[in-house]
């Protein structure tokens, strides 16, 4: 039986990351842009380095913190990036509760992506050697970062476009509609958060469709947030329970769906020469 789901079934802020990285590597983000951001994230940095030696790793030293990561993976997308499709270079990786069927079938890529909600994966298309990368908050304020080289690494199983996610996040919505609306009543009539309140951190130049659809993301992930923090208002927990595993499960499937298209959209951009490239 899996697990019940609690208030981490939320992913970390931080999973915007692959999309700074693609705007960075074949939009006109500086990467001074995205090495802030990254060190924004939190007061200190933890960070790991384990796995297969990979070329996007070498020379990178755990004490140097997690932006030493960044200009390797970027190297390795501006390479790939105007001769091979996006999805196969780039991909956020979630672990949906109970399925694991959007990770790629490497063993140690989804126990870390299991452990941590959520990764980013880069990928040279040429070698197929890859950089698996989550992170978790081992304390307030602290973030452990976890870089796994994989030597040789199939591309994840692709997920829906824009509209195909704005229409199955439409559909749980729905699904879930007598849980959500009693628990949010009730929670404001005792003044609980504003299910409109959280704001996802986005780097410039996305296409207007990602940015609706992360914004759909965002009212979501907050009626979630608010009806796993009340367990005890709206149907009786056994009810609730699948209805709230479905719409995490689709609310993550549409994350991958707007990093999937905002790839497409700038590698296209780049493999036309639109865009400039900014180096670190």
């Amino acid at each position: 039986m899996s697990r019940p789901l609690t208030r981490g079934a939320a992913l970390s802020p931080a999973w915007p990351l692959p999309l700074f990285l693609l705007r960075t590597a074949w939009g006109d983000q500086p990467f001074d842009a995205l090495t802030g951001y990254v060190s924004g994230l939190a007061g200190s940095h933890l960070v790991e380095v384990t796995g297969d030696p990979v070329r996007m790793l070498d020379g990178v030293s755990p004490a140097s913190g997690p932006t030493a990561l960044l200009p390797g993976l970027i190297t390795s997308l501006r390479r790939s990036g105007r001769t091979y499709p996006a999805p196969e270079s780039l991909a956020l990786l979630t672990a949906a509760p109970g399925d694991s069927s959007s990770l790629p079938a490497v063993p140690a890529v989804r126990a870390d992506v299991a452990a941590a909600g959520w990764g980013v994966l880069v990928r040279d298309p040429a070698t197929r050697e890859a950089v698996c990368l989550t992170c978790v908050h081992p304390h307030a304020d602290v973030l452990r970062w976890r870089a796994r080289g994989v030597a040789d690494c199939p591309v994840p199983p692709q997920p829906d476009g824009p509209s195909g996610a704005l229409f199955a996040l439409g559909q749980a919505v729905l699904e879930a509609a007598e849980s959500i609306e009693r628990t949010t009543t009730r929670v404001g009539q005792v003044g609980g958060p504003d299910p409109d309140s959280p704001v996802t951190r986005l780097p410039s130049g996305l296409p207007s469709r990602v940015i609706e659809l992360v914004d759909r993301i965002d009212r979501v992930e907050a009626i979630i947030s608010v009806a796993l923090a009340h367990p005890d208002l709206g149907v009786d927990p056994a009810t609730r329970e699948p209805v709230l595993r479905r719409l995490v499960a689709v609310k993550d499937a549409a994350r991958r769906s707007a990093v999937a298209a905002a790839g497409i959209a700038a590698a296209g951009g780049a493999a036309k020469g639109d865009a400039p490239l900014r180096g670190p």
